[in-house]
């Protein structure tokens, strides 16, 4: 029993098998990438990319349609200038095979920042190995991926996931290079870290509200830190501070700010921020779960083998708790003062993506914590001293992974590559890839203003949340009209259109 309960593998091969899970994981969310098709706000913020490439397509054409798409909406509806300019790049303006670069984009863009900033982040305050820091970055990457909170508005609608998916990647991006300017010893060095935070500080200031408070107190708390330890390195921080706080007032004095503010009631700071710790613990349970809670299970070896190598000493956690709740609620108070909500539920897979890495290093902070302090002596030695890799502990939790996913009645949202895998074969995501195309042919062959098309008969909820309206006056439906040239659009049953 001794020798079975005794099988265990190297730091090597558990590195490797993760990345081999993240790879396999990745393959049917890339996959069904293929049969995303633009919907709602895609026409509208990539009219200007239609109409320019058809003169040509190349860098002038990029940053001219970003600089004038983010121009005309700071008038018009909001100042998120970046987040904007990255919205008129629609790549379905380009032809509508070429949309599915826009989910690549974004999966891709959101694996990468998190795995890198992981890595940064165990290196410097927890000096792990390669291959400890290599394990951990995967299951956190794996969590934020497969637990992200609608793969449909994050992953697979290009607007909506480049407004906070691609821009709270920005930001992990940033964090990392803050860290890494932190510890540059060459002057070419510091000055390549303090033009990146720069560049990533002017990013973040124009994205979605989330990201861009986040971010700021992010940099701001950071360079606290830094002058707490006397370090002169601060100042490496300050022309970041001075484009990130520029970035900010031409975000929020934005003329058209008002014209979207007017369209809802919003609370006043102090009711906001109160509202905000109460929808903070409302939705504790909604963005862990049981697959994340097990996936945090999953990285409990590797978290011991990494912490109890460490100088760090990791005093009073409570308060490393505290503040991390503080920082995480911080995502509801922009809807509640703008919006007199906690926010739409695009908004919170930004606000999900801070909850779940703060989870992660709670996890280090208290697992630091109980090894090195003197009141969890006991328990240090026992964890500390002959944690491994043990088969038979990946097993149990593997099992009872399986376990709350055959419970679980939404399989196909609680685990994305699952839903993914799941439309591809069952053959809905293609089906519904081909309607939208021909539903393309019959509005671009019509001569007439007044166009119908037939509903859709397969609808992927990845891929589509609902159908334009049979009101050709919705929002919806006159943004599809003006993108195509007609002056009126709407659904129609199958049943009518094809006479049956």
């Amino acid at each position: 029993m001794r020798k079975v309960f005794g099988i265990s593998f190297s730091k090597k091969i558990f590195a490797l098998c993760s990345l081999l899970a993240l790879v396999l994981a990745l393959v049917p969310l890339y996959r069904l990438a293929l049969y995303a098709v633009p919907r709602y706000d895609d026409f509208s913020y990539g009219l200007n990319m239609w109409k320019a490439q058809r003169y040509g397509y190349g860098l002038r054409t990029i940053l001219t349609v970003g600089y004038e798409t983010a121009l005309g909406f700071r008038y018009s509806w909001q100042g998120t200038y970046s987040s904007i300019f990255m919205m008129a790049q629609m790549p379905g303006a380009l032809g509508y095979e070429f949309y599915f670069w826009g989910p690549v984009l974004l999966i891709t863009a959101l694996v990468s920042s998190v795995f890198f900033m992981t890595m940064v982040l165990t290196a410097h305050y927890l000096k792990a190995d390669v291959f400890d820091r290599i394990a951990f970055s995967v299951i956190v990457t794996l969590t934020l991926t497969e637990c992200i909170y609608t793969a449909q508005q994050g992953f697979y609608w290009y607007n909506s996931g480049v407004h906070y998916v691609f821009m709270h990647s920005l930001m992990f991006v940033m964090v990392a290079v803050m860290v890494l300017l932190s510890n540059a010893k060459k002057i070419w060095s510091s000055a390549m870290g303090c033009i990146m935070l720069s560049f990533l500080s002017f990013a973040c200031a124009g994205a979605n509200f989330v990201t861009c408070i986040q971010g700021m107190l992010l940099l701001a708390g950071f360079m606290i830190l830094l002058i707490l330890n006397r370090s002169k390195k601060v100042f490496l921080y300050v022309p970041g501070l001075l484009v990130y706080s520029a970035g900010l007032w031409l975000s929020f004095s934005a003329p058209g700010n008002a014209n979207r503010q007017a369209a809802y009631q919003g609370f006043g700071a102090a009711r906001s921020i109160l509202y905000s710790f109460r929808a903070g613990a409302q939705n504790l349970w909604k963005f862990s779960g049981p697959f994340v809670l097990l996936l945090m299970m999953l990285a409990v070896p590797v978290i011991l083998m990494m912490v109890k190598k460490t100088d760090c000493r990791f005093r009073h956690p409570w308060l490393f708790t505290l503040l991390s709740y503080g920082f995480y609620c911080t995502g509801y108070t922009s809807s509640f003062y703008s919006m007199g909500n906690a926010g739409l539920s695009r908004t919170w897979i930004a606000v999900s993506f801070t909850f779940q890495i703060l989870l992660f290093a709670n996890e280090v902070y208290w697992l630091g914590y109980l090894t090195h302090s003197k009141a969890g002596e006991r328990l240090g030695r026992v964890f500390g001293a002959g944690v491994k890799h043990y088969v038979l502990y990946y097993l149990a939790v593997l099992v009872m992974l399986l376990a709350a996913f055959h419970f679980t009645a939404d399989k196909i949202g609680a685990v994305s590559s699952f839903g993914a895998y799941y439309y591809v074969h069952t053959g809905e995501a293609y089906a519904f890839h081909q309607e939208f195309l021909e539903r393309v042919r019959i509005i671009e062959a019509s001569d007439h203003e007044i166009v119908e098309v037939p509903e859709y008969a397969y609808k992927p909820w990845f891929l589509i949340n609902k159908d334009i309206s049979e009101d050709p006056g919705e929002e919806e439906n006159r943004i599809m009209a003006d993108y195509f040239g007609v002056r009126e659009l709407k659904r129609v049953s199958r049943a009518d259109y094809y006479g049956e």
